[in-house]
């Protein structure tokens, strides 16, 4: 049987995903593992000019994790893009004394005050604040939601 040809535009979380499990299957064959310390800073893959991304340590995921494992855990922020009005962040989780790892996408609307919609078949969208700041903080919320995600999978 035939396989369907596949659509030339795949979405971003098919892209995303592609890359995951590449950077995955890399270290399986390396034999690497991530080694156990204290909370990493993250080292993100930063593409196209997006800002670095740095979880609060006084977020809910943030004090979960140090309740649970202490220092015995690490992020990285390994792919993070702009969908329209939403940021997508894949972040991977090590964690324990022999580093598990984890990974999960989170999401976060970009400008949540901003007023989306159509007029005469004319997509629109009226941001009411300052763009850059509101990406910033939407790339925050979805990172904590990634780590979230990671750590509802524990």
């Amino acid at each position: 049987m035939a396989m369907p040809p596949r659509l030339e535009l795949s979405s971003v979380f098919d892209d995303m995903l592609t890359k995951s499990k590449d950077s995955f299957a890399e270290l399986y064959r390396r034999g690497s593992t991530p080694g156990a310390g204290t909370m990493a800073t993250m080292t993100p893959a930063v593409r196209s000019g997006s800002p670095a991304i740095e979880i609060d340590p006084a977020c809910e995921p943030a004090r979960a994790l140090n309740e649970r494992f202490g220092h015995d855990w690490r992020y990285e922020i390994t792919e993070q893009r702009r969908d329209r009005d939403e940021a997508i962040v894949l972040c991977k989780l090590s964690f324990g004394k022999e580093a598990a790892v984890r990974a999960q996408f989170g999401r976060a609307k970009i400008g949540q005050n901003a007023v989306i919609g159509t007029g005469d078949g004319v997509r629109f969208s009226l941001e009411a604040g300052g763009g850059a700041q509101d990406e910033r903080e939407a790339f925050q919320r979805a990172a904590q939601a990634a780590l979230m995600n990671c750590l509802e999978l524990i």
